[in-house]
C-alpha cells in the first residue's frame, strides 16, 4: 500500500494515520497500470511458495512509485500490469473429463494456480477417488486452511451438462479414438460455439477427433505429460482447421499456470512421444534378449545419458496400455517396423501387469 500526504506530498509505503512529517491527511494511492522494470525467476520451493518457479517483479506504477511483488505469471521487462482484482474476476472455469492419473494431475494444478475446476466421470466412485488424491498431494506442501480453500474452487459431478458453465474443456479419458468422438461428439451439443474443447491424448490425431465437433476452429490438442504438477512441457496441437485465436488463449492460460507450450501441426504422436517410443522400446527387447537386468538397463540411461529416470522405470510411470496404443497408433500412421512393441509388453498387459497403476510392471510397487 502507499499513501501520499495532502499537505506536503511526501510518500508514506505502510499505513500511518497521518503524516509523520506535517500531521497533513493521507490519500491512499491506486497502484494501477504497473509497469515492469525487472524480474528475478525463483526455482527454490518453500512452505509458502511450494509452486516454482515465481517471479519477483520489480514495479513502477503510473505516480511513478515503486512496488515489489510475487507474481506466478512469467513476464518480460516493459510489461504493463492489470489490476489483480479484475485480472482475477477473468479467469476461465475449467472443465475435466477423466480421473485417471492425467485427468487427476490437470485438475490438480489448475487447483493449485487459483482456478475454478468442474471434473467429470462416470462414476461416484472414481471422483471420490480422485478428490481424495488431489486433496492428500495438497496437503504434502499446502497448510489445512489453504488446501481447504482450494478445494472448494472443484465441482465433481457425473453430469457432462455442468460444461454449460465453463470456459475451456480438457478431455482426458482413455486413449481410444472412437470412445473420444462419441464423447466429444457429447459435448458439441452441450457447450455454446465460443467454448475451447481440447484433448490430452498423447498420440491421436487431432483432426480426426475434431471431426466430432461442429466448428473445428475451437478443438485443439493439449497434452501435458505426467506427472502434470512437475513437467513443465505442454504440446498445443493445431488441427487443420484450428484458428489462430484458439491457440493464443490456450498458450495464455497455459502460461497462468506456468507451463512451456510448443505449437506442434497436427502429427503421428507429435513430437516427444514419436523420439520417446523407440527408446523405451530398445529398452525392452535388452530385457526381453537378457542382455540386462531391468535395474541395470535403467542405471545405464541416468548415469550413461544423464536421464533423470531410467526407460523401464518411465514405461511402468506412463502405463503399459498407454505406451501399447501409442506404438500401434505410430505403426498404423507410419508402417515403420521400429514402432512395432517388443512382445514383452503385450505378455505383461495380458498378466494385468501395467506398471504404477497396478501396483506391478517391471517393478514392484507399494
Amino acid at each position: 500500500m502507499i499513501f501520499k500526504c495532502k499537505k506536503c506530498n511526501l510518500i508514506w509505503y505502510y499505513p500511518v494515520k497521518k503524516c509523520l512529517y506535517c500531521k497533513g491527511t493521507l490519500l491512499k494511492l491506486q497502484e494501477k497500470n504497473c509497469s515492469v522494470k525487472g524480474v528475478t525467476e525463483v526455482f527454490i520451493a518453500s512452505k509458502d511458495h511450494p509452486q516454482v518457479p515465481y517471479f519477483v517483479l520489480f514495479l513502477e506504477d503510473q505516480n511513478g512509485n515503486f512496488h515489489i511483488k510475487k507474481s506466478f505469471k512469467r513476464q518480460e521487462i516493459g510489461d504493463i500490469l492489470a489490476d489483480d482484482k479484475k485480472t482475477e474476476r477473468l479467469k476461465e472455469k475449467i472443465g475435466i473429463i477423466g480421473t485417471g492419473v492425467m485427468g487427476m494431475g490437470i485438475a490438480y494444478v489448475f487447483l493449485s494456480a487459483g482456478y475454478k475446476v468442474t471434473l467429470i466421470d462416470k462414476t461416484n466412485k472414481s471422483l471420490d477417488g480422485a478428490i481424495k488424491k488431489i486433496e492428500e498431494d495438497l496437503s504434502k506442501n499446502r497448510s489445512i486452511a489453504e488446501k481447504n480453500k482450494i478445494i472448494k474452487n472443484i465441482k465433481l459431478t457425473t453430469d457432462l451438462s455442468a460444461l454449460k458453465n465453463v470456459d475451456i474443456v480438457i478431455e482426458a479419458i482413455t486413449e481410444d479414438v472412437k470412445a473420444k468422438k462419441l464423447l466429444f461428439k457429447k459435448i458439441n451439443k452441450i457447450l455454446s460455439k465460443e467454448k475451447i474443447i481440447t484433448t490430452n491424448t498423447s498420440s491421436l490425431s487431432i483432426d480426426e477427433l475434431a471431426s466430432a465437433v461442429s466448428g473445428p476452429e475451437r478443438f485443439a490438442g493439449m497434452h501435458f505429460f505426467n506427472p502434470a504438477s512437475k513437467m513443465n512441457l505442454v504440446e498445443v496441437v493445431a488441427g487443420k482447421k484450428t484458428s489462430e485465436a484458439t491457440i493464443n488463449k490456450i498458450k495464455g492460460l497455459l502460461g497462468q499456470i506456468n507451463k512451456t507450450p510448443i505449437i506442434i501441426k497436427d502429427s503421428p504422436c507429435f513430437i516427444v512421444n514419436r523420439m520417446l517410443v523407440p527408446y523405451l522400446n530398445e529398452a525392452m527387447w535388452e530385457l526381453y534378449e537378457g542382455v540386462a537386468k531391468a535395474e541395470d538397463i535403467d542405471v545405464a540411461a541416468r548415469a550413461g545419458l544423464n536421464h533423470p529416470i531410467g526407460p523401464l522405470a518411465l514405461t511402468d510411470l506412463i502405463g503399459f496400455d498407454v505406451v501399447l496404443a501409442i506404438m500401434k497408433n505410430l505403426y498404423q500412421k507410419t508402417k515403420n517396423k521400429k514402432y512395432l512393441p517388443c512382445p514383452i509388453l503385450e505378455k505383461m498387459i495380458k498378466e494385468g501387469k501395467l506398471g504404477r497403476k497396478t501396483k506391478e510392471g517391471f517393478y514392484k510397487y507399494q
